[in-house]
């Protein structure tokens, strides 16, 4: 009996030890793949990081509403520096004595939705350390004929240089846009103003292309 523990035993720990020497040559495969430019690799490690974001629960200190913005980021392009994601947000209302209050403007979710898109793509993608990430953020619009429609409200290029610095804890979503290359415009009454956007500087992931090949 002593024998055959020992055996399952090394058995156990071969194992194991096969796992995680897999684990480590997978992730050195994917950081040479990164560096050496292969952007369907930095796709691949964002989108898998994306999709994990979407299964997840909301973080205790992260209201729900922000988290939902964070679940409804896409990818629009995707190098092994730069990444765009786009995604929206709305104002946020609350029933104050029997009637519907704005207790956040679009523009107020707008930034937190950013400065928590601009950390989580920078410092939350494992194997991939991007060196910026551009995140623009859209809001609902009524057209001239009624209809609702998603315009840009704002856009916020961050550098891994400025960022490594930040507090992300204590500063505010505007103190830490602030840092950044942000563009953002409201109203005389302060409400959310469309703004134009620069272009996308690549091609959509290679997942969409084979969506509209098919």
């Amino acid at each position: 009996m002593i024998i055959v523990g020992t055996v399952l035993g090394l058995a156990f720990f071969l194992f194991v030890g096969w796992i995680i020497s897999t684990e480590m040559f997978q992730t050195r495969a994917w950081r040479r793949r990164v560096a050496s430019g292969d952007t369907e690799i930095v796709e691949a490690l964002i989108l898998e990081a994306m999709g994990g974001w979407r299964r997840a629960r909301p973080p205790r200190d992260v209201p729900a509403s922000l988290w939902a913005g964070v679940q409804r980021a896409e990818l629009a392009t995707a190098t092994a520096e730069l990444a765009v994601v786009q995604s929206s947000a709305e104002g946020e209302f609350r029933t104050v004595e029997g009637r519907r209050e704005q207790v956040s403007s679009a523009l107020d979710e707008a930034f937190a939705l950013a400065a928590r898109l601009v950390e989580m793509m920078l410092y939350d993608v494992p194997n991939l350390s991007l060196g910026s990430v551009r995140v623009d953020v859209y809001s609902t619009f009524t057209a001239d004929g009624g209809a609702a429609v998603q315009k840009p409200i704002l856009t916020t290029t961050a550098h891994r240089a400025d960022a490594d610095g930040i507090d992300w804890d204590d500063l505010a979503p505007a103190e830490i846009l602030a840092r950044f290359e942000t563009a953002w415009e409201a109203t005389e009454s302060g409400l959310a103003a469309p703004i134009a956007l620069p272009p996308i500087p690549g091609p959509p992931p290679a997942a969409d292309h084979d969506r509209e090949a098919s």
